[in-house]
C-alpha cells in the first residue's frame, strides 16, 4: 500500500475552527451542517426509551469514534499511533480496521484533507480517498463511521464528498463507502457500498437548500 502522495488539488479550501471552511476567502458550508437539518427519527426514539443513562452512552460512543478515527487517520498516513489507553474491545475494531486496509487498498490518495465544490459552494473532509486493489478503477471515498447503523446522512455525505472530489482532483467520478466501526461488536469491520450517486446528491442538495433557508432566518 503506497503512503506517499503528492498534493494535487485544483481547489484547496481553508479549515477554520468549528468546522468552517473558505476557499479564496469566500465562506463555504460544511457537508456536516448540512446534513444535521436531517431528523434522526431511530435516534430520537432510542433517546427516549434510554432516558437520563443516554448521556453516558452518547459520551461513551464518542470516545469510540474519536478513537477509531485518530487510529485509522494515523494508520493510513503511515504513522504510528501514540499508545493510548483503550478498551481491549476497541483494540481488537482497530485491528480490525486495519487488516481492512491492507486487505483492500492499494493507493492512498489523500486521508483527511479537505475539499471543496466550487459550484455548489461547500466543503468536507472525508476520512480517506484512495484506490481500491479489487474493485474500483477510479477513486474511492471510505468514510469511517463509529456507529451502530448506516442512515440517509451518510449516503447524502459520501455523495457530497465525491461532486467536491471530482472538482477537487479533476478525477473521474468516484466510487464511495462507509466502513462501519460498531462498539458493541468487537474485532468486526463492515462496509457499505453506495451505487445511487444520482439520488443520494439530491438529497444532499436539498438538504444543502433548507440548510441556507434555515440560515437566512424567518
Amino acid at each position: 500500500m503506497s503512503k506517499s502522495v503528492p498534493d494535487r488539488r485544483l481547489l484547496i479550501p481553508t479549515l477554520g475552527s468549528g468546522h468552517c471552511y473558505t476557499l479564496d476567502g469566500r465562506p463555504l458550508v460544511a457537508v456536516t451542517a448540512v446534513t444535521a437539518v436531517l431528523r434522526a427519527p431511530q435516534l430520537e426514539n432510542w433517546m427516549k426509551r434510554m432516558g437520563m443513562q443516554a448521556d453516558v452512552v452518547r459520551d461513551e460512543a464518542a470516545a469510540f469514534g474519536k478513537s477509531v478515527d485518530a487510529a485509522m487517520t494515523a494508520y493510513v498516513n503511515g504513522r504510528d499511533l501514540v499508545p493510548v489507553d483503550m478498551p481491549e474491545a476497541w483494540l481488537m475494531t482497530v485491528e480490525a480496521g486495519k487488516r481492512w486496509v491492507d486487505e483492500n487498498v492499494g493507493e492512498v490518495l489523500a486521508a483527511q484533507e479537505p475539499i471543496a465544490s466550487k459550484l455548489y459552494g461547500y466543503a468536507g473532509t472525508p476520512d480517506l480517498y484512495c484506490r481500491h486493489k479489487r474493485r474500483c478503477k477510479a477513486g474511492l471515498i471510505v468514510d469511517w463511521k463509529a456507529t451502530s447503523g448506516v442512515y440517509w446522512g451518510h449516503l447524502f455525505q459520501t455523495a457530497a464528498y465525491r461532486q467536491a472530489a471530482v472538482e477537487s482532483y479533476n478525477d473521474k467520478a468516484p466510487e464511495r463507502m462507509v466502513l462501519q466501526f460498531d462498539k458493541d461488536r468487537p474485532g468486526q469491520v463492515r462496509e457499505h457500498w453506495f451505487n445511487k450517486h444520482a439520488r443520494d446528491f439530491a438529497g444532499f442538495t436539498y438538504c444543502l437548500g433548507l440548510h441556507r433557508t434555515i440560515q437566512g432566518g424567518m
